[in-house]
């Protein structure tokens, strides 16, 4: 039997002590847990509560509401402690609204064009303690603050590999049933070869030499093309020297040299759509699409809007120069990139130019170089603009979810669509003759990547709300208040729809970072250009000039605009026929046999567009014109509306005033069409009443 140990001198005295201090522990953890029960209680009355159900604001403005008040030695108010207090340990996201459809639903908008809005949004229908418990929760990025790690190579690569996939698993992704085409299949027109028509090379002396292999024209003969050696292209590009001019693309020069056999009338139409590509804040890419259209062995293929507009921007801002892009690889990657947009009604490479020249124009009015983008920066904008709905197979990514696609199983049913936008354009970059960063640093390499990603993410839909919130919070702005609405501001815009001469460009020195928000955007001296508060900030910023761009055939001029919401309608509803035959539910507004997004462009304007714009203009007042481009064909929709209300009234009043009509004329046919047994009972019952006084 083992030996009881003997307990030291003082250790009973000691563990009495301890004892004690342990029962004061216990005492004080009853305590707090008490007190977490209470606070659990009370956040639970407090929540319950019906006017929580319509609060539509953050919980990251519902914290700095009770930071000013316990600053300002006020008591704040218990209600949004307790509603803090749950979306923390929820683990919500903190710029995501409390209820992000609560306002929608309340608009007195019709059912199905409320349910097409949230439905977009991924905003929930359902609230529980006026939270949103079915609208998915993401990340808007970096908290404010966060030191920049777009530096460091191997955290980049780390988000990046958990962002895209391998070069083999996006051509892959390509093939799937969406109809997407293979990277690799994509080159040249109808799947072409270009390097068989050049022999070899698309190098041009010239833009419009580049221009004319864009565009997939016969090459000239060969004494004309005075075409460079590879051992001259590779010398060119190890000293930064250019055919396009020394240290500058922006030579102003549009002058042919060498381009023999390109048809001069074409070219110089194109030439002109491009000049004016560069500072209109209104612009017809659809125009520009069809003057890129080239007749091959009698077909006609698709335009060539997308390369052409993004050879001429890196051409114009020296950007090709600049970081010793070899214009062979450029052309035939632009070429790719533009055969990877399947020839969908909206979502087309047409689109992608349309984007791109809108935000080219956005950053040129709202001054961001050179705080905001440094060159490589704005080379990251551009390529974002440029494959952010690539390879996008005309489909939501909810429908490819529930058809379970390849692309939403690949990525896990997170962004399927935005995942592979991003992964098919690098993959095409990790072939090496489309590799046009290959002569970067490692950083810049990083760096590029991150930022394209980053930007091409933020397009996904269902992080508007909390992307806007993120931004509206970080440059202390007000939420859109709709009652008001973007006439004041829009007013205040110096420059509304007029385009800048040719001249006036040129006066002002003709690049992105001399132009600066008062020249473009009408506010403003170069020496006021916005600075970024940190890093996030930055990013964020840039985030929504994207998605402003991406919605930018909202502020071309009417016809234009009309033109891009039937395309886009004729794309939901040819889903919608994808969803009656497979019976799956037809999505709001995707019914051929009912009108479609021409019907919610109102209800659009005043809970996506316009509060996204304006403030976009309010933090940068050089975007002030697209805002104004926004709201005249907002209030041509709402004439629209109101036209539609009151021919339905009249309608509703003249249906009425018939069946009073009708309800009139049928009393007296009701007695004169009396049956005769009827009458005759009448009759006889009469008869009586007036024998009786006489039998009496």
């Amino acid at each position: 039997m083992p030996k009881t140990p003997q307990l030291p001198a003082g250790a009973l005295s000691d563990a009495a002590q301890s004892s004690g201090d342990q029962q004061s522990d216990h005492n004080e953890w009853t305590s707090s847990a008490n007190e977490s029960e209470d606070l659990s209680c009370l956040d639970s009355d407090l929540l319950d509560v019906d006017l929580m159900a319509m609060r539509t604001d953050t919980p990251a403005d519902v914290l700095l509401c009770i930071l000013a008040d316990m600053l300002d030695g006020r008591q704040p108010d218990l209600r949004d402690v307790a509603l803090a207090r749950s979306a923390l340990l929820r683990h919500m996201d903190l710029y995501e609204p409390l209820n992000s459809g609560g306002l929608i639903r309340s608009a007195g908008l019709e059912a199905d064009v409320a349910d097409a809005l949230m439905h977009q949004l991924g905003a929930s229908t359902a609230t529980t303690n006026g939270v949103s418990v079915d609208s998915p929760t993401v990340s808007p990025g970096p908290p404010r603050g966060t030191p920049n790690l777009s530096r460091s190579p191997s955290l980049s690569a780390a988000q990046s590999s958990s962002t895209s996939s391998p070069a083999s698993a996006a051509s892959s992704s390509a093939s799937s049933s969406s109809g997407l085409p293979a990277s690799t299949a994509i080159c040249g027109h109808d799947g072409g070869n270009d390097d068989d028509d050049y022999g070899g090379s698309l190098a041009a002396d010239n833009l419009r030499d580049a221009l004319a292999a864009l565009l997939g024209l016969p090459a000239p003969p060969r004494l004309l093309q005075l075409r460079r050696s590879s051992a001259d292209e590779e010398d060119a590009a190890s000293t930064g020297s250019s055919s396009w001019g020394s240290g500058s693309d922006s030579d102003g020069n549009l002058q042919s040299r060498g381009s023999g056999a390109v048809p001069t009338p074409l070219m110089e139409e194109v030439e002109q759509m491009l000049a004016q590509a560069y500072d209109s804040w209104q612009y017809d890419t659809w125009r520009l699409a069809d003057v890129t259209q080239v007749g091959i062995n009698l077909m006609v293929v698709k335009g060539h809007a997308l390369s052409c507009l993004s050879f001429y921007l890196l051409h114009r801002e020296g950007l090709i120069s600049q970081f010793r892009i070899q214009p062979t690889k450029l052309a035939r990657l632009l070429r790719a990139l533009e055969s990877g947009y399947p020839s969908n009604p909206y979502h087309n490479s047409t689109h992608a130019a349309d984007v791109l020249q809108t935000l080219h124009v956005l950053l040129r009015g709202a001054g961001l170089t050179p705080y905001y983008l440094d060159s490589l920066g704005l080379m990251a904008m551009y390529f974002a603009a440029i494959i952010h709905d690539h390879g996008h197979p005309g489909l939501t990514a909810d429908f490819l979810i529930a058809t379970s696609d390849p692309l939403a199983v690949r990525y896990n049913d997170r962004a399927p669509l935005e995942n592979h936008h991003g992964a098919s354009f690098f993959a095409l970059m990790q072939q090496p003759e489309m590799n046009v960063m290959e002569q970067l640093t490692g950083q810049e390499r990083t760096a590029f990547r991150k930022q394209v990603l980053d930007l091409v993410m933020a397009t996904d839909m269902k992080q508007h709300f909390s992307l806007l919130a993120h931004f509206n919070t970080a440059h202390h702005l007000a939420a859109y208040n709709k009652d008001i609405g973007p006439w004041a501001l829009a007013r205040n815009a110096a420059t509304k729809l007029s385009r800048r001469s040719r001249n006036d460009t040129e006066a002002a020195g003709g690049g992105l970072d001399v132009v600066g928000a008062g020249v473009a955007g009408g506010e403003g001296l170069p020496g006021e250009m916005p600075r970024p508060l940190d890093e996030a900030e930055r990013t964020l910023s840039l985030q929504i000039f994207l998605k402003a761009a991406d919605l930018g055939h909202l502020g071309e001029e009417l016809g234009v605009h009309q033109r891009w919401v039937r395309s886009l309608e004729e794309e939901f509803f040819l889903q919608g026929d994808k969803e009656q035959q497979l019976g799956l539910p037809i999505s709001p507004l995707f019914d051929r046999s009912k009108q479609g997004v021409s019907k919610s462009q109102v209800g659009f304007y005043d809970f996506i567009a316009l509060p996204l714009v304006h403030s976009l203009a309010s933090a940068f007042p050089g975007a002030k014109p697209l805002l104004a481009c926004f709201v005249d064909n907002y209030d041509h929709w709402r004439a629209v509306e109101r036209a539609a209300a009151a021919s339905a009234a009249v309608a509703a009043a003249q249906q009425t005033q018939t069946a009073a009509a009708a309800a009139a004329i049928a009393v007296p046919l009701s007695r004169i069409s009396t049956p005769p047994a009827a009458a005759a009972a009448t009759a006889t019952s009469a008869t009586s009443e007036v024998a009786a006084p006489v039998q009496q």
